[in-house]
């Protein structure tokens, strides 16, 4: 189940002309679920650790997706929602910005700070 605040603020990033990416560690392919929710076309880049015999925090997933994306780590903002593994984001040289813990499924998540990090007045 999608953030209450997540389409929008997926909407808003992509109209200001942001590269989107997505670095999972899930094991399956999220693409699908992303689409069933209407929020797939917002990402360029899909970066699953099973598909490179690795997982999070390891740099080498993050640099991939800033590859795929074509910017630097330096100019990249990693939005994520666990400290340890997406923390690594900041170890590949990327910025970094963890959720915090305790927002359910559906409920709002409090997006509008990763508009803010980004540039971008809401």
């Amino acid at each position: 189940m999608p953030y209450a605040d997540g389409a929008a603020t997926l909407r808003c990033l992509a109209a200001h002309g942001l590269a989107l990416g997505v670095v999972s560690d899930v094991g399956w392919d999220l693409r699908p679920t992303f689409a069933h929710h209407g929020l797939d076309s917002s990402f360029s880049s899909w970066v699953h650790s099973y598909e490179h015999a690795t997982e999070k925090p390891d740099p080498r997933l993050f640099h991939h997706a800033c590859a795929e994306l074509g910017v630097e780590p330096a100019a990249t903002l990693m939005v994520g929602d666990h400290p340890a593994k997406d923390g690594g984001a900041a170890g590949a040289g990327l910025r970094s910005y963890v959720l915090p813990a305790g927002a359910a499924p559906g409920a709002h998540r409090g997006l509008a700070a990763v508009l803010r990090l980004a540039g971008i007045d809401a």
